[in-house]
């Protein structure tokens, strides 16, 4: 795939079915993988103030974690979720995922630096890593 097409030279100039691509107002236009692509539409839906709505596999995939971990999430009120009216799908904002991806790694990162100080304080924890290694050797 390349990354920049030839930008369209006349009117009706079509992207072929299947492909994403940004279209600039000069006409360029930009081809994009589909990663690259959901997160120029996340952003721009973000930036205009509206709202992407995604199912619970697409947000196991963007946490990086089973279905039914996202579920459980659901189900514990850590993340809002609507129902799709005629399936009774459960559909999540993007960008409360994304909060709830930022939010959890600060807590993460809050008890592992917890976990550290407290053993500092008992004396388990050896910052000089040379000796602890020597002691293998």
């Amino acid at each position: 795939m390349t990354a920049v097409l030839e930008p369209p030279r006349a009117a009706g100039t079509t992207i072929p079915r299947g492909d994403r691509a940004l279209v600039d107002a000069d006409g360029d236009v930009v081809e994009l993988n589909a990663e690259a692509y959901e997160a120029a539409l996340n952003a721009a839906l973000g930036v205009m103030g509206r709202r992407r709505m995604i199912t619970t596999g697409e947000a196991a995939r963007l946490l990086n974690c089973s279905a039914r971990t996202v579920a459980r999430i659901l189900d514990s009120g850590r993340l809002p979720f609507t129902r799709n009216g005629a399936t009774g799908r459960r559909m999540v904002d993007v960008a409360d995922v994304m909060d709830y991806q930022r939010r959890e790694r600060e807590r993460m990162e809050r008890s592992l630096s917890s976990m550290r100080r407290a053993a500092v304080e008992m004396g388990l924890y050896d910052e000089d890593d040379a000796a602890y290694v020597a002691d293998f050797d």
